[in-house]
């Protein structure tokens, strides 16, 4: 195989997992080994293509003219906390789904709307940059919990509900109430 079509499988399954989850997470069931590498490809690219138009985002806002510059800053950030919160989303749910690797799998495919939403996002960041960058990053949290429950509803639906509950509070939960801290932290340490 050729890499422009490994290239084109992969962003076809990457549509896929995210306008039809179900029926993309059934078809991962009837493989009998997970492939993560895949799907973490799939998260890396698709989180790529939201960073680049998150960047676009901020240069339009800014009047500035240093795309490449802030979209290589936001990938050095996001690239290392995508990394941090997969591993943390796959293993909060490896042991209340009672799932293996296909936990990681699922977590990795459910960064794929991010892509979709970055290159559906795209002329209306170019035109009104913050309200376009709003709006994505409203729809996000929802269509990645979607795929999610999808995931989960597939490979574990007894465990469902449990999984979910404990992935929301890993992967949103604990990094906004850090982040929050955070700042709350560094404002208080301003002269």
């Amino acid at each position: 195989m050729s890499a422009a079509a490994g290239v084109s499988d992969l962003v076809r399954d990457a549509w896929w997992a995210s306008s039809a989850p179900s029926s993309f997470f059934r078809a991962l069931q009837q493989q009998s080994q997970p492939r993560v590498g895949r799907a973490l490809l799939a998260a890396v690219m698709a989180v790529l293509l939201a960073l680049a138009v998150l960047s676009l985002a901020f240069v339009r806002a800014t009047a500035s003219d240093g795309w490449l510059v802030v979209w290589l800053l936001a990938s050095a950030i996001g690239l290392p906390y995508l990394g941090m919160v997969l591993l943390l989303g796959g293993l909060v749910m490896v042991r209340p789904a009672q799932l293996d690797l296909r936990a990681w799998e699922i977590a990795a495919w459910a960064w794929t709307p991010a892509g979709a939403l970055g290159l559906s996002l795209a002329p209306a960041v170019y035109f009104a940059p913050v309200p376009a960058v709003l709006v994505g990053l409203l729809a996000f949290p929802f269509w990645h919990v979607v795929l999610v429950a999808n995931g989960v509803n597939v490979f574990a639906p007894r465990r469902r509900l449990v999984a979910i509950s404990v992935y929301l509070a890993a992967v949103f939960l604990v990094p906004g109430l850090l982040t929050a801290v955070s700042y709350a932290v560094m404002s208080g340490m301003r002269p």
